[in-house]
């Protein structure tokens, strides 16, 4: 990727000729002043369910707005690169995407998204610098933050003889049989465990305070009822009482209590663990300047207000005029984010499938 009969020769320069037509009228090219031709198109990648119904207002009003064909195709990170990884940033399928910190590691090392121009999205500069500085690598921001989830403590109100204020709060003798914990298979699992690593004073690069989780761990077997693995999951045992106490997001238990679930939620005191979706451009995007435009769009805080409202998380832009539902519920701002754990991706993505292993073997579960 980085054949001479004269028929494979004559294929092989048709084939230039096609793709240098293509690169010059239908995909994004450069002015003699380096900046990029304007298309009439842009493909946005985005997460299916929900988080595609929530998105697609705001970005079919910038579509009709700009006058341009935006394609929304929902998806997943690791699909997204698989296929930015085949196109070695050349002619990529998508514009811009969504993705998760570990992907966008992956991606800056593949080359396959770009440092973000903020000349060519200006809302950027009101995202929340402790947001953008765990999105700069080398000095280059290569995400814009949009949805700011944070992992915490769910729990049925109700139920709980004590409300829970800590990680280490899930040891308590009286949520015996009913707290449920995910493998590190699932993000929420995965950040669990980075949370309870920093209770403990911890970093996931340093094997013996990863040791030290699993054998703390080893001592919570008692208290669980379950290994969820997904949100619907997670919900069902907190809706039949199975579950009293869970490590989950915020957005997702504020939206369950606007349905009637009476569910508290509480930000540990040791750090709730980031789970921040962002948007990066991709590298060798055919259609760059219509991306630019649509990332200015959704780091815009009237965007990001609607987005908020549906989904129940703060997001990344400091202007942001949040809801009377989510004022007094939700932790937002600088100092709030700035505290905010996150999970050791470079060590995690190597050490998962022993970290797994070992969950399995202390705890028992799937």
């Amino acid at each position: 990727m980085r054949k001479l009969k004269l028929s494979t020769f004559l294929a092989g320069a048709l084939s230039t000729v096609l793709l240098l037509g293509a690169c010059s009228s239908e995909t994004g090219t450069t002015t003699e002043g380096g900046e990029s031709e304007k298309t009439d198109k842009v493909v946005v990648g985005v997460y299916g369910g929900d988080w595609e119904k929530n998105i697609r207002p705001s970005i079919e009003a910038f579509a009709e707005e700009a006058g341009i064909d935006v394609e929304i195709v929902a998806g997943a990170d690791s699909e997204w690169f698989t296929k930015l990884k085949a196109s070695n940033g050349k002619n990529p399928q998508y514009d811009l995407l969504i993705l998760q910190p570990d992907t966008i590691q992956r991606a800056v090392a593949a080359k396959l998204i770009q440092p973000i121009d903020a000349e060519k999205a200006p809302n950027t500069a009101d995202l929340y610098p402790s947001i953008q500085e765990r999105l700069t690598i080398d000095g280059e921001q290569y995400a814009a933050g949009f949805s700011i989830g944070q992992l915490g403590l769910a729990y049925r109100k109700d139920l709980v003889p004590a409300e829970p204020t800590a990680w280490l709060d899930l040891w308590n003798p009286e949520y015996k049989g009913h707290v449920a914990v995910s493998s590190p298979t699932y993000s929420a699992g995965l950040q669990f465990l980075s949370g309870l690593i920093n209770a403990q004073g911890g970093e996931e690069s340093n094997p013996e305070d990863v040791d030290q989780a699993f054998e703390k761990l080893g001592e919570l077997k008692g208290n669980i009822v379950a290994y969820p693995d997904n949100p619907g999951s997670i919900q069902t045992l907190l809706e039949r009482g199975d579950a009293w106490v869970v490590p989950f997001w915020d957005g997702r238990i504020f939206a369950l209590q606007e349905s009637g679930l009476d569910l508290g939620f509480a930000y540990p005191e040791e750090g709730a663990v980031a789970a921040v979706a962002s948007w990066a451009v991709t590298t060798g995007s055919p259609n760059e300047q219509n991306a630019y435009d649509l990332l200015n769009h959704l780091s815009s805080p009237e965007v990001q207000k609607e987005f908020s409202d549906l989904t129940f998380y703060g997001m990344a832009n400091e202007n942001v005029e949040y809801s009377e539902t989510l004022l007094g519920k939700i932790q937002v701002g600088e100092e709030a984010y700035s505290s905010l754990k996150w999970v050791d991706y470079e060590t995690a993505t190597q050490q998962l499938g022993d970290w797994t292993n070992r969950w399995t073997e202390v705890l028992g579960g799937n």
